[in-house]
C-alpha cells in the first residue's frame, strides 16, 4: 500500500516544523520536498520511515508483472 510522505506525517499528528527539525531541514525545504518540488533523499526516507511508523517500501510505487509461465514476478518501483 502505498502512502504519501504528507499522510504519513498527518497520521504521526505532525506539523510540517517538527519533521523538519528532525530532518535538519527548514520549514520551506521541508515543504517543497512533502509537495513534490524537490525530491528526498533516501536517508531522509529512512528517517521519516521511522519517525512515522510506516515500512519502508509503502513510500514507493511498485508494480508487479507476471516474469514467466511459472509465475515468478517481476516488481519495479517507481
Amino acid at each position: 500500500m502505498r502512502i504519501t510522505v504528507k499522510a504519513a506525517r498527518v497520521n504521526a499528528g505532525m506539523s510540517q516544523e517538527e519533521v523538519a527539525k528532525h530532518l535538519g531541514l527548514s520549514k520551506n525545504g521541508y515543504t517543497r520536498k512533502e509537495n513534490g518540488q524537490s525530491k528526498f533523499y533516501i536517508d531522509e526516507i529512512v528517517s521519516l520511515s521511522d519517525l512515522f511508523n510506516v515500512k519502508l517500501e509503502n513510500f514507493f510505487e511498485t508494480m508487479c508483472r507476471k516474469k514467466t509461465q511459472e509465475g515468478e514476478k517481476e516488481c519495479l518501483s517507481r
